[in-house]
């Protein structure tokens, strides 16, 4: 019988495999030019009679040079998910801001993932709830970080949560937290290893403002009404200061604790002397409570009002929108400008309505922050190598890119080819300084006709 000689085959689809695999294995992901040599094969049939049996062999022709170029990129490994954590507050007396600000981190993940997330790792969040107590907080952040193993964290929305969160959990494990509402001016002075930052700004800012607005409203006197605890008090501190300043006077401060059936009592010693003005620094669940003790009790009938209280469903809560018609407040914020406006848009089309609450925007740009960074660093797994990169891609040079489905996307398209960024946020931009704050305005909002109203006045101190 015939031998039959055996031919290994390299065909052409093989060869650009090979190509390919050995570029990856190198770690080169640009187009390139290879030469490939095959053996060009050809059948022929022979017919043999031997013992009346037939045998097919074949004929192999001289060897061909065969040039191609390969054009397929040379795909990067998809990185794991960027797994980031919420503290939010969906029991307590800030649940009013709970859902809003939920949706807003989630619209940010929504954002990174549509455009091919971090080099394929899709962002993840998980929400745990503070209840606005510290000890709670604690909890749900030692569950992040060692259940859920979270690279970063967007919250807490209470100063002191965010501040007993820091520095319990969050310093001690190297991970980060970025607030998009805690706005206590004791949080830029933490001693943290730069693993603090905000996106909110501080009430250093907005004590200023609110003090010259009771002085424009002709208010010579007020008293205190505030939330004892970090928030509170250092909005507290320093509206006094810039009252006195101005030539106004405080006549009380009284400090209130968070969950309290009746505030009678606090109300009595705020209103000793009938100052012009009561200003109340605290959260809508108290509000609704001491505001109306306020009304019905004759206790005070003029009020200011801030950012933690800048919400329309206490107001119907206790049906107050006639009395307290005309009453101004004060919350972080800025005008109208493209990237305020995508944001807005883009939350009205995902959710079916249009922002409503403070903070809302300042929590989208904590989540997206935290991404970007991801993206600069080339990691989702690494919270050092992501703090590093924070300010890289918040802050000054590169190409300035905004909220919203396009503009994320063009963010990712850019770092994706090593270029600069700049972050410009949704009420301003989120340069990040050295103690991890941003610097804005505060808004003017009003209570008018039934709703919350901004006044149109932006004011930087």
């Amino acid at each position: 019988m015939a031998q039959l000689k055996r031919i290994t085959v390299f065909t052409p689809f093989l060869l650009i495999i090979l190509a390919l695999s050995l570029a990856a294995a190198c770690g080169d992901s640009t187009p390139q030019q290879v030469e490939v040599t095959r053996e060009v094969v050809r059948e022929v049939p022979q017919t043999v009679v031997v013992q009346e049996q037939v045998e097919v062999t074949k004929v192999v022709t001289q060897e061909v040079p065969v040039t191609q170029i390969v054009t397929e990129q040379v795909m990067m490994e998809t990185l794991p998910p960027l797994v980031v954590g919420n503290l939010n507050a969906f029991t307590g007396s800030l649940t009013e801001f709970a859902t809003p600000l939920r949706n807003s981190v989630a619209l940010a993940a929504d954002h990174i993932n549509g455009a091919g997330g971090i080099q394929g790792g899709s962002m993840v969040v998980i929400s745990r709830d503070t209840a606005v107590n510290p000890v709670q907080g604690v909890d749900a952040a030692r569950a992040l970080v060692d259940v859920e193993n979270v690279v970063a964290i967007v919250g807490a929305l209470s100063s002191g949560v965010t501040i007993a969160a820091a520095e319990a959990v969050v310093i001690p494990n190297g991970r980060i937290i970025i607030s998009g509402a805690s706005t206590a001016p004791a949080i830029s002075t933490l001693d943290d290893n730069d693993w603090v930052f905000r996106t909110a700004v501080s009430d250093a800012a907005q004590g200023i403002v609110l003090a010259d607005l009771a002085r424009r409203e002709g208010y010579n006197t007020a008293g205190i009404m505030y939330i004892n605890n970090a928030y509170g008090e250092g909005l507290t501190d320093k509206f006094e200061e810039t009252f006195t300043q101005l030539g106004g006077t405080v006549m009380n401060k009284v400090p209130h604790e968070d969950t309290q059936p009746t505030y009678t009592s606090e109300l009595e010693k705020a209103t000793d002397g009938d100052p012009d003005v009561l200003v109340t620094i605290s959260y809508t669940g108290q509000t609704q409570v001491y505001i109306r003790e306020a009304l019905e009790g004759g206790y005070a009938d003029t009020f200011l009002f801030v950012d933690g209280v800048k919400g329309p469903d206490w107001i119907d809560t206790i049906d107050a929108w006639d009395e307290l018609e005309g009453t101004f407040g004060t919350a972080p914020g800025g005008p109208d400008r493209p990237e305020k406006n995508a944001f807005e848009t883009s939350y009205t089309a995902t959710y079916g309505y249009p922002p409503s609450h403070p903070f809302m925007g300042e929590h989208y740009d904590a989540a997206i922050l935290v991404a970007l960074a991801a993206a600069h660093a080339g990691t989702t797994t690494d919270p050092a190598a992501i703090r590093d990169s924070l300010r890289e891609v918040a802050n000054a040079p590169g190409e300035i890119v905004g909220p919203g489905r396009e503009g994320i996307a063009r963010a990712l398209q850019l770092l994706s080819e090593g270029k600069d960024i700049n972050y410009e946020g949704t009420a301003g931009n989120v340069d990040l300084d050295a103690n991890g704050d941003v610097f804005g305005s505060i808004e003017i909002w009003q209570v008018s006709n039934g709703q919350i109203t901004s006044t149109g006045e932006y004011i930087t101190p």
